[in-house]
């Protein structure tokens, strides 16, 4: 079959299983607060949209197959071309035995494959289990065995470091994807990577698959003999779904057990939902047509499924596709991929803009094209977001599209729990705080939810917070989780004290302005308590030290357990371009912990300055690895606070002696 009888094939899939379609799904219940507007979209959203994730990017750019959708290392891939793919691999997988409510376990970077593996096991109502390549051993095994699969799908780059785990599996038969497969081709058809200078340096993209055939205890089979299985399949592809039926596992950063993140499922109504209200008529931001979107983060993530690759593709833009995910490949990345938009840790970004600033390599480099850099996975410090807008400043981020008082631009910032999507985006922060409102009231602004969530902040007594009132930031939405896949110790809802039901967040928050802005604090449970049985918040430290945004980038606070008791390191980051010296930022740190917090939690206190060089180690998520840093316990490079505070006091006698 040619392109165009594929293309029509799917088509008529789509239309059959429309006309045959039964509205099975259950309405999201409406809070009573939600505005006209947003009911509207909801209420569109149920009645003409109520079907699965690939479907809908389908409809949506029916009238856009000739446009790029996938950009990898030079290749341009059009929707047209994706879509058939697609459909390619949903004929094998259905010829596998996979069908609808088939769970299929993926372990695949950010290559094309990925993506059009995604649409194929939503097209046969499927569901994908997207997992990470460094988790535990046990879990891997464990992921693997409930899914119940008897084919495993990964990447090339990642099947060394889970082969011993798939050959301890139930799994019978290994489907590897190389990064060279979608890449261009010389005269000879030998792939060629037209970065390799840069990437080589981090990745050599090679085709290891008939390596790894030759040396694995499961069979092997690559993409070609994957697409055959499909090859003479004439049934009928596309499954009815609706919005509430399961589309994907993703798992959390595994900040709290490292190695067992939580697995979180998600319909196709978080997914379809949190597209449709970034659209400029009922967000009210820019539209996001004709962007070019990175696509880097790892895609055992809710974040990298919804905004990255959910989001591009539902408003018709261009996804590059980034399978190195390194933050000391990052700058390399934007480069190589000049995207408009980029979602990154605060990791990701500190390194690009010392790179920028610092490396002979990077010093002299413009990034014109990047309109929208965008902070997420982890919050941004005042100091961080100092650092970063004068970077974008001085470097001209975003130049190439935007007007003036956008461009340069200010750095946005986005994001949300995975149980809960990505609902809060703050476009442009800095320059929204120059707004007359915001400048009347001296605001610093917080996350910004989207309209469709109903945000609360609880009190220890489930009583609401009042604005500037830290509590417990709880919520729901209907792109909430469906559940966590495996069970977990504690359950993720909290009752206020009228007996509605929440979501919890899991961090201390509060309502910064009447907007129902956010400010996030830091998470729940994480107290020191005083010896007269005060209990302080642990970012509180946080918060006063980093009062001295001018001297100080940024603070990240750990607990090292001694025995029966414990002691705090408080590591930190100057900013690069700081006039003062060491002794004299410290000494006025400790000062004003001294005159803010108990003295006997003041003597558990311990500062410990990372070098411009060192920075904070990243974790495979990308966010600040804060296990790293426990791990790194009490050093010699570390220093106690009392100790600048003592050095005060000998100087304060000193100068009475001498009066």
């Amino acid at each position: 079959m040619n392109k165009n009888e594929l293309i029509n094939e799917l088509l008529n899939q789509v239309k059959k299983m429309l006309s045959c379609k039964e509205e099975t799904c259950n309405k999201y219940e409406y809070s009573k607060e939600l505005k006209k507007n947003v009911k509207n979209a909801l209420d569109d959203l149920e009645k003409n949209h109520n079907n699965s994730w690939a479907v809908e990017i389908f409809l949506r750019n029916i009238d856009n197959l000739d446009a790029v959708a996938l950009s990898y290392r030079g290749q341009n891939i059009t929707y047209l071309e994706m879509f058939i793919k697609a459909l390619q691999f949903a004929k094998s997988l259905d010829a596998m035995g996979y069908k609808k409510y088939s769970e299929i376990p993926v372990c695949v970077t950010n290559i094309p494959e990925f993506i059009e593996m995604l649409l194929a096991i939503s097209f046969i109502g499927a569901k994908i289990n997207s997992f990470g390549e460094w988790f535990d051993e046990n879990y891997t095994i464990s992921i693997l065995n409930n899914s119940n699969s008897d084919y495993v799908f990964v990447s090339d780059e990642a099947y060394l470091t889970i082969k011993e785990k798939i050959d301890k599996s139930n799994v019978k038969k290994v489907v590897i994807f190389s990064l060279t497969d979608s890449l261009l081709r010389d005269k000879n058809n030998n792939p060629v990577d037209v970065y390799d200078e840069f990437d080589s340096k981090f990745y050599k993209f090679e085709n290891r698959v008939s390596l790894y055939k030759d040396n694995s205890i499961k069979p092997i089979i690559n993409q070609n003999e994957f697409l055959q299985i499909g090859t003479d399949n004439i049934s009928q592809i596309v499954a009815d779904c609706n919005l509430d039926d399961d589309f994907a596992i993703t798992y959390t950063s595994g900040t709290t057990d490292p190695g067992i993140p939580k697995a979180v499922l998600h319909s196709n109504r978080s997914y379809l939902t949190l597209s449709r209200f970034k659209e400029s008529d009922v967000s009210g931001m820019p539209s996001m047509r004709n962007m070019i979107v990175l696509g880097h983060i790892p895609t055992y993530t809710h974040m990298e499924l919804s905004c990255a690759i959910s989001d591009t593709l539902f408003e018709k833009c261009t996804l590059a596709l980034e399978p190195i995910y390194n933050k000391d490949f990052f700058p390399y990345s934007m480069l190589i991929n000049k995207p408009n938009f980029a979602p990154a840790s605060v990791a990701f970004y500190g390194n690009l803009c010392k790179k920028l600033n610092y490396d002979p390599q990077f010093k002299n480099i413009n990034l014109e094209f990047l309109m929208i850099p965008t902070i997420t996975g982890e919050g941004m410090s005042a100091g961080e977001e100092k650092f970063f807008n004068y970077t974008a400043r001085k470097h001209k981020f975003g130049t190439a599209k935007l007007p003036f008082p956008l461009s340069p631009v200010t750095f946005s910032i986005g994001g949300g729990t995975s149980e809960s999507s990505g609902i809060f985006v703050t476009l442009f922060k800095a320059l929204q705080e120059k707004k007359l409102n915001n400048l009347l009231h001296k605001n610093t602004l917080g996350l910004t939810p989207l309209k469709f969530a109903d945000l609360r902040i609880l009190n220890e007594d489930g009583e609401y917070c009042k604005i500037g009132e830290p509590g417990l930031l709880v919520g729901k939405n209907p792109c909430d989780m469906k559940r966590y896949y495996y069970p977990v110790k504690n359950s993720p809802y909290i009752n206020d004290k009228y007996g509605n039901t929440f979501l919890n967040l899991g961090t201390y928050a509060y309502q910064s302005d009447s907007y129902g802005r956010i400010k996030m604090k830091g998470r729940p449970g994480s107290y020191i308590v005083s010896s007269n049985g005060i209990k302080i918040p642990e970012y509180v430290i946080t918060d006063i030290i980093m009062k001295d945004t001018k001297n100080i980038m940024s603070c990240s606070l750990v607990k090292i357990s001694n025995n029966d008791d414990a002691y705090y390191v408080c590591h930190l980051e100057f900013q690069p371009n700081t006039q003062i010296s060491k002794r004299n930022i410290l000494d006025s740190c400790a000062k004003r912990l001294a005159n803010e917090i108990p003295k006997d939690i003041v003597d558990k206190l311990y500062f410990r300055v990372r070098s411009f060089e060192e920075s904070f180690p990243a974790a495979p998520s990308g966010k600040r690895d804060t296990g790293a840093l426990i791990s790194e316990g009490i050093t010699d490079k570390c220093e106690k606070v009392n100790m600048y505070l003592e050095k005060e006091n000998q100087k304060l006698l000193k100068k009475s002696l001498f009066k």
